[in-house]
């Protein structure tokens, strides 16, 4: 474990050696995160960090071990398996604070930990005044569906002060959630400026925020249109990937039920022909010729009494 010191050195530097409990993201995406948590401690001073979706923690620890960070708040609901844009279901067994807290604790000072706050909740749920003094610096990393995302984002502005950075992780997955979300700014008439960073994090400036983002984040980012563009394109070709197996599969069945079909019809066609052959072989006998002005009588007589 580094000493704060040299933590923060880390930090500053942005040496994602400093990320000491592991965390679902890339090395680009660590540097992102460092890059972002500089912006806070230079635009804000102190600040208040929460984090939507924690899993064992691997984001929360810079932040802990930060003395710029006042406290540090961790709402997830802890699911054992959740959905994601990827057509996929993403399994977390022995999801829970107590064990994020364990793991935290051995890599942490006892005073680091006591600046977290677990709420093990969906943060739509969670009560505005649960949060006191409002975050300024938020992290949104929980189900990556555009859906759930969208919802996460809407219920962690009450939870924010209004000049804050509100981030988003695997933005390639839930693109529609942030445009979303920066229509939903626009329409509250919140200024607000958004970056991408490498690999796939979204920051999000709102209020005084917006141009701070703008003038000191942007040098970093990634074009927004050849992003969200690439980033469309990759999740229809992963989800085309992990259905191919399924679409295979489903082609084969009804491949062979097209086969079983065709005897059918073949099979009623033959039986269709046979009939006939039958029926022709009756109406050409000479019984069938002698028996036609009895037929004839008969029709006579079902006709007068149909009448």
């Amino acid at each position: 474990m580094p000493a704060a010191d040299q933590a923060m050195g880390m930090i500053e530097t942005l040496d994602i050696a400093v990320f000491q409990v592991k965390t679902e993201s890339t090395p680009n995406d660590r540097t992102s995160f460092l890059r972002v948590q500089n912006f806070a401690r230079a635009a804000l001073g102190r600040y208040v960090y929460l984090e939507v979706g924690s899993h064992i923690g691997g984001s929360l620890f810079p932040h802990l071990i930060d003395p710029a960070c006042e406290a540090a708040i961790s709402v997830d609901p802890r699911p054992t398996a959740q959905p994601d844009e990827r057509s996929q279901v993403f399994h977390y067994p022995e999801n829970s604070a107590a064990r994020m807290i364990a793991v935290l604790s051995d890599c942490l000072p006892p005073a680091a930990m006591t600046k977290l706050t677990t709420i093990d909740s969906d943060v739509s749920d969670v009560r505005a005044d649960a949060v006191d003094p409002k975050a300024t610096l938020a992290l949104i990393d929980g189900e990556h569906t555009n859906r759930a995302c969208f919802s996460d984002f809407v219920g962690v502005l009450p939870l924010m002060r209004p000049d804050c950075i509100v981030c988003f992780h695997d933005a390639n997955l839930i693109a529609d959630a942030i445009l979303n979300a920066e229509r939903l700014l626009d329409h509250l008439g919140i200024t607000r400026e958004t970056v991408f960073l490498p690999d796939t994090v979204a920051v999000i400036g709102l209020g005084s925020l917006a141009s701070a983002v703008r003038d000191q984040l942007q040098p970093h980012a990634l074009d927004r249109e050849t992003y969200l563009d690439r980033s469309q394109r990759q999740l229809w070709s992963h989800i085309t990937e992990v259905n191919s197996p399924k679409n295979h599969a489903e082609i084969e069945r009804l491949h062979s039920e097209n086969s079983k079909l065709i005897e059918e019809i073949e099979c009623m066609r033959k039986t269709s022909l046979d009939v006939q052959a039958h029926l022709d072989a009756i109406t050409s006998s000479t019984t069938w010729r002698a028996s036609a002005p009895i037929r004839a009588v008969v029709d006579r007589i079902k006709r007068r009494f149909a009448r």
